[in-house]
């Protein structure tokens, strides 16, 4: 499941600000990951690009501009009982600026932790319905816009806020089908430099069927709805407030191909933007690309 903005500097050189994936899609465990009942493991790779400029929901011609970001996904889920379980989610990302291909800034290291517990108010393994809550952690680093000492909110590692996540699963399984629905809502809270990133709201709406007993092939969308972000103390952006050309909404198609055997997963998938509509003018995500590996224990 489960998607931030290119520094005052890069805006200035591009007109448009860079709307980073945000944190929660890359809560990503694949196919069937909420019929893992017990305890898993698991490790995502996901590449995300972005280098078309938009103006609400219109494509603008292109700045020469892009934003790369590379992020590993190591998550943890614990079985406490058939109804309590526990995660720890902790990605290590690494993020490129260019323009007109030319390396402009940088940044790589932890990024801020998740800890969550869902709770299966009723159901079984073959359809339930939970309730998630939980936090997100500011375990990731301050990243500095290059040459100054203030906050780079599109180059960011970790947001220096400690910020609330409440969500919910249905998951059914029919024969060889499955389906599920799920949410997500971070309330952000003010973090470094005094910069508060927008609330987001991601949710995601995931089919799959079995081809046999190794194979399976999915079909998904994923959506995230972001607030604006505010600048509480003018330092990021020069003016104190809600802060232009933030905010916005998107809807991904999510194909996927997964190999099980026994306990162990391994898939690929794809996401593509099929719908957009952003505040103002921004540099937003082309595609991601995801490869997963789990295994239920």
């Amino acid at each position: 499941m489960k998607k931030m903005f290119l520094p005052v500097l890069i805006a200035m050189l591009s007109l448009a600000t860079a709307a980073q994936a945000c944190e929660f899609c890359t809560l990503h465990n694949g196919l069937g990951q909420y019929n893992n009942q017990s305890d898993f493991v698991s490790l995502t790779y996901r590449t995300t690009y972005a280098s078309t400029t938009v103006t609400g929901g219109s494509v603008q011609p292109s700045t020469g501009n892009s934003l790369a970001i590379n992020t590993i996904q190591a998550y943890y889920q614990h079985s406490f009982s058939d109804q309590l379980k526990g995660s720890l989610v902790l990605p290590t990302i690494d993020k490129t600026t260019k323009a007109n291909g030319v390396k402009t800034d940088s940044s790589s290291g932890i990024g801020d932790a998740v800890a969550m517990l869902r709770y299966t108010v009723w159901g079984d393994a073959t359809q339930f319905f939970g309730v998630i809550g939980g936090l997100k952690l500011p375990t990731g680093a301050k990243k500095d816009a290059v040459g100054t000492s203030t906050f780079s909110p599109d180059l960011v590692l970790g947001t220096g806020s400690t910020d609330p996540l409440l969500g919910f699963v249905y998951n059914h399984n029919i024969e060889n089908w499955n389906y599920s629905f799920d949410a997500l809502y971070k309330m952000s809270m003010k973090g470094y430099d005094g910069y508060q990133f927008g609330n987001v709201l991601n949710w995601g709406l995931n089919g799959y069927r079995a081809m046999n007993d190794h194979f399976n092939i999915g079909l998904g969308a994923i959506g995230e709805i972001m607030a604006a972000d505010s600048d509480n103390d003018g330092k990021v952006s020069g003016t104190s407030g809600t802060v232009s050309n933030t905010g916005g909404n998107v809807i991904f198609a999510q194909p996927t191909i997964q190999y099980t055997n026994a306990g162990f997963y391994a898939e690929i998938a794809y996401q593509l933007p099929v719908y957009r509509n952003f505040t103002g003018t921004q540099l937003v995500v082309d595609n991601k690309l995801l490869l997963s590996l789990r295994y239920a224990f």
